[in-house]
């Protein structure tokens, strides 16, 4: 194309112009193509930081779940009869035995009315006061108040006050004046619960009703109450949790003769799980720079990452914190080979169940020391060092990630100046061989007019 926007194809020269403007081209978009490929290279770079960011990640979390004695050590609780007592533990328990008695569960109070032929017989308006745990709530019912003076109106303004108790009116399905009773049931178990009702202002029907149901109790605000190892214990829930520490004891029915058995122990299963877990999230970020050292068939490398020098850093530095050795009080378990834990050439690591599991039954907390000491644990240092590579701010991969930003940006600018070139050029290519059909074309004409004069003269 001319600068005059017209097609030309070398009509006058006979020269293929298009095809030489585009083999020019060609050549000069190489440095683009060239940046191109190293902008792809640099965003695919990135990426891989953030893909193994993400690992360091995970290994940190599997870390941090081993740091503390209580998070290391998993217990579990088992009962004799768990048709009585439930009972769960966590790592701050303490292996022992203990012996209860459930005497009695907790409950909520719950009284309920006389029956009464229809729910919505007129009471008369009033006031009555209901007392829940110590603090007065009064309840109001008939005109104006939004509330009808029956025992349905009662139950309303009662679930209105949101408070520790409900009302409903139950429909027995009894035929007569037994038909309906309203029925208030206190929220919460055990004496804290225990509530009352007193006539403040209205009619004889609505003192009636309250006096019934002051009187027609159904179940006690009772405590739980408990023997436990010779100690009788009282607790206003059937979830007791705060008389063996890091237990809690689920009360299901009484049983004041039979003794049940609470075995707490160290669970060695869960135990054994975590670290699994760990040395599984510790192995993908060593495989993860393994392939990315990898060398094609060719012997070449293969992976933008290849040979990365913070990669070999942060797996120099993981891998010596894992084999190093740590005061754990027992000489004999000082490293992760003692208790199951090897590494090959490559850093990565294999975990022998049962050994771990022989020397976790042999010295619970030397083993657990190897990972949650204050200040040579395993688990704790790698979280610390992980921090240093990942950290949002000054982090060691966020360092070169803002890196590879900037060196993308100068390169996509690099690109679009390429670009802008490129067009200039291709213009001016375009002009000039246009120009030179033009004049070629005027030359030729000139030829034909001399051949035509020299032919006159002859």
């Amino acid at each position: 194309m001319s600068s005059a926007g017209i097609n030309f194809g070398g009509l006058a020269s006979g020269l293929d112009t298009r095809a030489i403007i585009s083999a020019l081209m060609a050549v000069e978009r190489r440095p683009i193509s060239a940046l191109q490929t190293k902008k792809t290279s640099l965003s695919s770079q990135k990426g891989l930081f953030g893909d193994f960011k993400k690992l360091l990640g995970d290994l940190q979390t599997e870390a941090r779940a081993l740091r503390t004695t209580t998070d290391f050590l998993k217990m579990k609780a088992a009962t004799s009869n768990d048709d009585v007592l439930g009972v769960s533990a966590s790592g701050s328990a303490t292996p022992g035995t203990h012996q209860i008695k459930v005497l009695d569960l907790a409950s909520a109070k719950i009284v309920a009315s006389n029956g009464r032929a229809a729910k919505d017989t007129p009471l008369g308006d009033g006031t009555f006061l209901l007392d829940v745990g110590g603090t007065t709530h009064a309840i109001d019912i008939g005109a104006g108040t939004g509330y009808a003076d029956t025992i349905e109106g009662i139950a309303q303004a009662i679930r209105a006050k949101d408070i520790d108790v409900t009302a409903d009116v139950v429909d027995t399905g009894q035929a007569g004046s037994n038909r309906y009773q309203l029925v208030l049931r206190g929220k919460t178990q055990g004496s804290t619960g225990n509530f009352t009702l007193t006539p403040d202002t209205g009619s004889t029907a609505l003192s009636t009703l309250l006096g019934e149901l002051n009187t027609n109790v159904r179940a006690t605000a009772t405590d739980a109450r408990i023997d436990l190892n010779g100690i009788e214990i009282l607790r206003p829930s059937n979830s007791i949790t705060d008389v063996i520490p890091g237990v809690t004891l689920d009360l299901k029915a009484k049983d004041a003769v039979n003794v049940v058995t609470v075995t707490i122990t160290t669970d060695s299963e869960e135990t054994t799980k975590q670290i699994q877990e760990f040395v599984d999230a510790y192995n993908k970020v060593v495989d993860f720079v393994a392939t990315q050292n990898a060398l094609g068939q060719d012997g070449t490398a293969r992976t933008p990452l290849f040979g990365d020098s913070t990669l070999r850093s942060i797996r120099s530095s993981l891998r010596g914190i894992v084999g190093g050795a740590v005061d754990t009080g027992n000489s004999a378990i000082s490293s992760l080979t003692n208790i199951g834990i090897t590494s090959d050439r490559e850093g990565k690591l294999t975990f022998s169940r049962s050994t771990f599991e022989t020397k976790l039954g042999q010295d619970e907390q030397a083993v657990a020391a190897m990972f949650t000491g204050a200040t040579t644990g395993i688990a704790g240092r790698i979280s610390t060092q992980i921090d240093v590579y990942t950290g949002s701010t000054e982090g060691l991969i966020k360092a070169r990630q803002d890196g590879f930003d900037r060196m993308i940006k100068d390169t996509q600018r690099r690109i679009e100046q390429g670009e802008a070139r490129l067009v200039r050029f291709q213009a001016n290519l375009e002009t000039r061989y246009a120009n030179l059909e033009t004049q070629i074309s005027r030359l030729q004409g000139q030829g034909s007019s001399i051949s035509s004069i020299n032919n006159l003269r002859r």
